[in-house]
């Protein structure tokens, strides 16, 4: 939006809360997340139906027991409307009281980013012709920079309108992620998808993105955004891949191909370089399953025995560790205690935030126990005597014969 100099208050309320009038930008305060603030916020909100004085006290002080809370509100308006003269706004009231509700002030021009964004989008919802709906999808999009308020995330007010304003997001992220496929504009539809996937990482806007590249048969890229998702999930938020992303890897493995090169050049591509000795080798977690499947499949030839076993912090009394930051220091200390505990043939990934996956090889139901018991040993050592981990360990034969036998520690 170019900036006007008239004296229409703009509003955005979208990944942040900013005010511009005539040009200038309005600061009321350096508290963005003040009450009398919240207070406009709330009534600009609802400015189609009016917000009632019980609705604006029950979202305004609904953590607080104030002895005289109709004192308080209004000290609150009072107080907003000072603050918006003294950062340079005419003297009107802002907030007024119609009926039984309050409304801003219609004296007050004032355009407000979120009641665009609803209008595009109930427009586009409503309307059949792919014109229309194309234009206001595009515009409701391009408004929707990122969630609704921030500073104010853990407020109820504002997480259940965010909601709501989420829900419509995503119908624009999806109706125009297929349009652009439908015509084939791929770099559009790649575009769509990573603006979302931005905005929530964790929502698998990832799977789009990707089938976004393959369209433009960019596989190479393709996997490395497979890649950086896959360890954003087990490694940052510390939960499993989707199922929709794991299968995006066979998609992928179809499509991508490479120039053809000498051997010295391929193996320069793949060679694990190494500042040190190795320990078990560290990957994501479907790298750990294709690496499942080759080993199982030589097992059968060799004849050598395979092991998986899985590790699971638990705090001193055997219960799982409830605190976040605990869990996830915790988990550091257990990945680095398992690629330094076993040998450079044996393979492990992030499971979850509190859990890792081990192949071991060569070894038997009782060295198991007894890497198991190592690892305990060594955790204690890094991360204090109440660090704790629970191991459970399954034979891959066993597993390929459906009787899924385990040994536990």
């Amino acid at each position: 939006m170019a900036v006007s100099k008239d004296n229409t208050l703009y509003v955005r309320m979208f990944g942040g809360f900013s005010m511009i009038c005539g040009g200038k930008e309005i600061v009321l305060g350096r508290n963005s997340a003040g009450k009398f603030i919240q207070l406009v916020q709330l009534v600009w909100l609802n400015s189609e139906t009016g917000i009632s004085k019980g609705q604006l006290m029950r979202s305004l002080y609904e953590n607080e027991s104030l002895s005289n809370s109709s004192n308080s509100f209004n000290n609150l308006i009072y107080q907003m409307r000072k603050q918006m003269v003294r950062a340079g706004m005419p003297d009107a009231d802002y907030v007024k009281k119609k009926d039984k509700v309050f409304i801003p002030d219609p004296e007050v021009p004032i355009w407000i980013d979120v009641h665009e964004f609803r209008e595009c989008v109930a427009i586009a919802d409503e309307s059949n012709d792919v014109g229309i709906k194309l234009d206001n999808y595009r515009k409701a999009f391009a408004l929707y920079q990122n969630e609704l308020l921030p500073e104010l995330s853990n407020e109820i007010w504002v997480v259940t309108e965010s909601v709501s304003l989420r829900r419509m997001y995503n119908r624009c992220v999806v109706w125009l992620g297929q349009y652009y496929k439908g015509i084939k504009d791929y770099n559009n539809m790649f575009k769509v998808y990573s603006k979302a996937a931005d905005i929530y990482p964790d929502a698998d806007w990832q799977v789009c993105q990707i089938d976004a590249l393959l369209c433009m048969e960019e596989y190479k890229e393709a996997y490395k955004l497979y890649d950086k998702a896959v360890r954003f999930y087990t490694e940052e938020l510390g939960v499993s891949p989707s199922k929709e992303l794991l299968e995006c890897y066979q998609r992928m493995s179809q499509k991508i191909s490479y120039e053809p090169g000498k051997l010295s050049q391929i193996q320069d591509e793949i060679q694990e370089y190494k500042d040190e000795e190795l320990g078990a080798y560290f990957c994501s977690y479907p790298s750990f399953i294709d690496a499942y499947h080759i080993l199982s499949r030589n097992m059968i030839r060799s004849g050598r025995s395979i092991y998986m076993m899985l590790c699971t912090i638990v705090d001193y009394e055997g219960k799982p560790i409830r605190n976040t930051d605990k869990l996830h220091h915790r988990s550091d200390d257990l990945r680095a205690v398992i690629g330094e505990t076993l040998r450079g043939s044996d393979t492990f990934c992030k499971y979850t935030d509190s859990q890792y996956l081990i192949l071991l090889v060569g070894t038997s139901i009782e060295g198991c126990e007894l890497v198991a018991r190592r690892i305990t040993k060594n955790l204690k050592e890094v991360a204090g005597p109440r660090a704790d981990v629970r191991c459970n360990s399954v034979s891959l034969a066993d597993i390929s014969d459906g009787k899924f036998k385990h040994t536990g520690e």
